[in-house]
């Protein structure tokens, strides 16, 4: 996939992009992700773009998408051709399944899990985080010629609450797909996220099973509050650093989650080196 070499000046100027476009407390919590923060998961927040009226024409503009014929390079791409259906939505379909199956088969504890790597090295130690899957769906499908970018959701009106999809482009549609939940948008018709942050409707339909079976339809409906985009491209070099659990994450994971922030992320005074 290929991004603009550059963005038009005035645009660049009005779209909200990096740590802070959710506000100063996902700020701080953004800025303590747990990826290594030379990492090319921890760049993506610093380089996300808010969907709002001044980006949406840019981030919804479909001319932009071809990817890289170098793709056929990587590590994934003769394991990717497993998954490839007579269909788009197929492929996808049969990728959801894969992601879904890694979810649900993880049970290591929190504190002796490890984050990042690349897409290969996460399918071999598993994961249920969905940062970490959503990537490893977004690089199958670009294997096989299948558009797809990162998203991150987040729900401003209740703290530490965040997660990854991601977006496919068939056809000139932008479809969003949910990697970790083993979901994608169509119904009656395709959804985009940007549509599902204006129709709850859909969203509790496309999720109605994993509603139903996790109870947890608040937290699902909450996620289409805000989103921000970015595209990867599995073609140029990234940095594929490993980490584990930081102090703020293990101290997140043990709290009460009631919606409000409690690790001082609404009172912290950002550093004008961050």
């Amino acid at each position: 996939m290929k991004w603009p070499e550059y963005i038009n000046l005035e645009r660049s100027e009005i779209m909200k992009s990096g740590f802070d476009i959710f506000g100063k407390a996902y700020g701080f919590m953004f800025r303590n992700d747990l990826h290594d923060e030379n990492s090319v998961d921890y760049n993506f927040i610093r380089k996300m773009i808010l969907l709002d009226s001044d980006s949406e024409e840019y981030l919804y503009d479909p001319s932009k998408y071809i990817i890289n014929k170098n793709i056929a390079y990587h590590d994934l791409y003769g394991f990717a051709q497993q998954f490839k259906g007579t269909s788009c939505l197929e492929s996808m379909r049969n990728i959801l399944a894969y992601t879904r199956n890694i979810i649900v088969n993880f049970n290591l504890p929190f504190e002796d899990m490890m984050f990042g790597g690349t897409e290969k090295e996460i399918i071999e130690r598993g994961t249920d985080w969905c940062t970490d899957i959503s990537r490893v769906g977004c690089a199958l499908l670009q294997c096989l010629n299948i558009p797809c970018r990162m998203i991150t959701l987040v729900n401003t009106k209740q703290a530490y609450n965040g997660h990854t999809v991601c977006e496919v482009l068939v056809e000139k549609q932008f479809i969003m797909c949910d990697f970790t939940y083993g979901v994608f948008g169509l119904l009656d018709k395709g959804y985009s996220v940007k549509s599902l942050l204006r129709d709850r409707d859909a969203v509790e339909k496309i999720y109605s099973d994993i509603i139903n079976l996790e109870n947890n339809r608040g937290y699902i409906l909450g996620l289409y509050d805000k989103a921000a985009f970015n595209e990867y491209d599995l073609t140029k070099i990234h940095n594929y650093n490993i980490s584990k659990p930081n102090e703020y994450y293990l101290s997140m994971m043990k709290l009460n989650h009631d919606g409000t922030w409690k690790l001082g992320e609404n009172t912290y005074k950002k550093s004008n080196s961050v």
